[in-house]
């Protein structure tokens, strides 16, 4: 089904992605012939992303509930105030998307980046996509930082077997360090942009923590059926998340006496995206196929090579780490498979660094790539929203994940005092 999908859907891509689709299966088809893997395992390569599709076809559904409870106007209110100039609004975006994006995850995203585009309409369209580009990426990458929902962070966990417990404070400290540099970076950046910002500030106080509090309450029941639907009835995370989307949404505006207005909404919202969505199948799959052959070539190996000549130098072998999740994630390479590439030698890797000091450095710098990654996800639908070249919003958030990354070798480095 995953090569049918590319076959009807790559003539209907945009070009630049039917260019990096073309990409990727040729990189793909090397490692695959580098290999010993047999044609009928081929199929196979391409089904690891289907269930991202699966996940990206359903969050309309989540989107339109809270469009159909009004909870915009309370985003709008959050990112709101008497601000003149960017700055401000730079550092109120960064904590609204911190605040959101490890409850909602990409709808946060999808949700801000709207709300920002109408509400900066006036500026020049290479100030407000730089804005929203950088702004919502970075404050959904902090929030990834200590989620426990996060897929890296919950890989990292997996290969060192430490405790999130024990991990989620020096998380926490790599977020608060990351927000403090970045948001002073982007209020200076944007602090000569002075002209009045369209957002109108909520005159209902009282309304809106009303409002807000609601809000709340209503993710964090729904991270507790994501939660027992992967540790009760042991569904994978990714489904489990994807299942829950309509059924919650649904019970959600019920309760809220909005069900006719969410599926006003919602299923119009629904067919559009489903019947859009030729530019994540031909970059996703793609993706899959390229990421899988490389597993399964002997080229790995020689990507594993560095780790063994650097035991005994802790700084190198963590700056390596870095560089090494960096570059992969330009060639295209998820950070999930990079980490495969790691857990490999972990091993190698526990004998060098403590459990703790491992896996802090491990989710740092691979979350750190996430607004920098060309084809992921969270940049190719910011790419798409924006109508924006993928190596644009690299371009501009490259810097920033230098500097979260070394922000997380700098705690890591810190908790070898300890351990």
């Amino acid at each position: 089904m995953g090569i049918i999908m590319i076959l009807l859907n790559f003539p209907r891509a945009d070009r630049v992605f039917q260019l990096l689709g073309g990409i990727l299966l040729a990189v793909g088809a090397f490692f695959f012939l580098s290999g010993e893997s047999s044609i009928r395992e081929i199929p196979g390569f391409f089904a690891e992303n289907i269930g991202l599709l699966f996940l990206l076809s359903m969050l309309p559904w989540m989107n339109s509930v809270v469009k159909a409870g009004r909870y915009t106007h309370l985003l709008q209110a959050l990112l709101g105030g008497k601000s003149k100039g960017m700055g401000a609004l730079y550092v109120r975006s960064e904590i609204t998307m911190v605040s959101l994006a490890a409850f909602l995850n990409l709808s946060s995203a999808t949700i801000s980046q709207d709300l920002l585009l109408k509400q900066l309409k006036k500026k020049r369209k290479k100030i407000r996509d730089s804005f929203i580009s950088m702004a919502t990426l970075r404050g959904y990458s902090l929030a990834l930082l200590w989620s426990p929902l996060e897929i890296l962070l919950a890989t990292s966990i997996f290969i060192t077997g430490a405790n999130y417990i024990e991990v989620l404070p020096w998380m926490l400290l790599v977020a608060i360090l990351g927000f403090i540099l970045d948001s002073s970076i982007g209020r200076l950046f944007f602090r000569k942009h002075q002209a009045e910002v369209d957002i109108p500030s909520s005159q209902h106080n009282g309304k809106d923590r009303k409002k807000l509090l609601q809000f709340i309450v209503a993710l964090v029941l729904f991270l507790i059926v994501v939660v027992l639907l992967v540790n009760v009835v042991q569904l994978n995370f990714l489904f489990a998340v994807t299942i829950a989307i309509f059924p919650f949404a649904f019970v959600w505006s019920v309760l809220m006496k909005r069900r006719k207005s969410f599926l006003r909404i919602g299923w119009p919202a629904w067919k559009q995206q489903t019947n859009h969505l030729n530019n994540f199948i031909v970059l996703l799959l793609s993706l899959s196929f390229l990421t899988e052959s490389l597993n399964a070539s002997p080229y790995l190996k020689y990507l594993q090579q560095p780790i063994v000549a650097l035991d005994g130098h802790p700084l190198l072998i963590m700056l390596f780490i870095q560089g090494a999740f960096l570059v992969m994630t330009l060639l295209g390479v998820h950070p999930l498979a990079t980490m495969g590439i790691f857990g490999g030698v972990g091993s190698l890797l526990m004998d060098a660094l403590p459990t703790v000091t491992l896996t802090v450095l491990l989710a740092s710098c691979s979350i750190a790539t996430v607004p920098s990654a060309p084809y992921g996800l969270i940049v190719t639908i910011t790419s798409v929203g924006l109508r924006m070249n993928p190596y644009q919003i690299v371009l501009k958030n490259l810097p920033y994940s230098l500097l979260c990354g070394l922000v997380g070798i700098g705690v890591a480095l810190l908790t070898l005092l300890i351990y």
